[in-house]
């Protein structure tokens, strides 16, 4: 049985939003066993059965009679974001802004290769692993757990284990609310990228979502380098390299 387990979700979508974001935790479990009943709890105080950041969102399914009370969407998302805090270890969070990768997959076709997903995924996987050598962990007691039935999960999983030779496990969101919590990472990430990158990353954290202020308070990196994006001059060199490596001709 692994001794640490890391759990990852996905926000945005390849073909209809501007970035696509990977967002995960790790912690042991014991941290897990704890972290479950705690946010459950807080869920059923609040008389909802899951989060799923898009109703939230839009204030549909069990979110519905929410809608125009902010005051409770504060509380609730608080709420939560205070049982996660204290309950792991490390947070990681790799998005790609896809404005600039559908322009390079326009010339060089990168998507046959490595797709917006593969791409996000393997630099959280590899956040994890450099975390863990840094506190000595051993590699091989660390399981990778993704949301099942993601866009270009397949293409993900083949290049998950060219890099790493890791083989990620995938599981349906019900099995695990750790997902729940992945996946409230993903959309504050994907939502500040939106607002930072096309105004050159010019806004300091109080200018940002409150839940993801808070969210900051988790592990992730000094200078917070295992929250990332991609954009373009790094895909390409990374593209480029990935090309050269795998005997493919780069148009630059």
């Amino acid at each position: 049985m692994a001794s640490f387990t890391t759990y990852f979700d996905v926000s945005g979508h390849p073909d209809n939003t501007d970035v696509l974001s990977v967002a995960g935790f790790i912690a042991d479990t014991g941290q897990w066993t704890r972290f479950e009943k705690e946010w459950k709890k807080v869920l059923a105080d609040y008389g909802v059965s899951s989060l799923h950041m898009r109703s939230f969102a839009h204030s549909t399914e069990e979110f519905k009679s929410w809608k125009g009370d902010e005051d409770k969407r504060r509380a609730f998302l608080s709420a939560l974001i205070s049982v996660l805090v204290p309950r792991v270890r490390h947070s990681f969070v790799s998005s790609v802004y896809l404005p600039d990768y559908r322009a390079i997959d326009k010339v060089n076709s990168v998507r046959s290769v490595r797709s917006p997903f593969a791409l996000a995924g393997c630099t959280c996987i590899g956040k994890v692993r450099d975390w863990a050598t840094i506190k000595g962990l051993d590699l091989t007691k660390i399981a990778f757990v993704f949301e099942d039935g993601d866009e270009d999960q397949w293409n993900f999983a083949q290049c998950a284990f060219h890099d790493f030779k890791v083989n990620p496990i995938f599981l349906n969101k019900a099995q695990s609310v750790a997902f729940q919590a992945a996946d409230l990472l993903a959309y504050e990430h994907l939502k500040a990228n939106i607002k930072i990158v096309p105004n050159s990353g010019v806004y300091a954290l109080e200018d940002l979502r409150q839940p993801l202020q808070k969210l900051n308070a988790i592990p992730h990196g000094q200078d917070g380098e295992d929250w990332g994006i991609h954009e373009k001059p790094q895909m390409e060199e990374g593209f480029k390299q990935l090309f050269a490596h795998l005997g493919k001709p780069w148009i630059s």
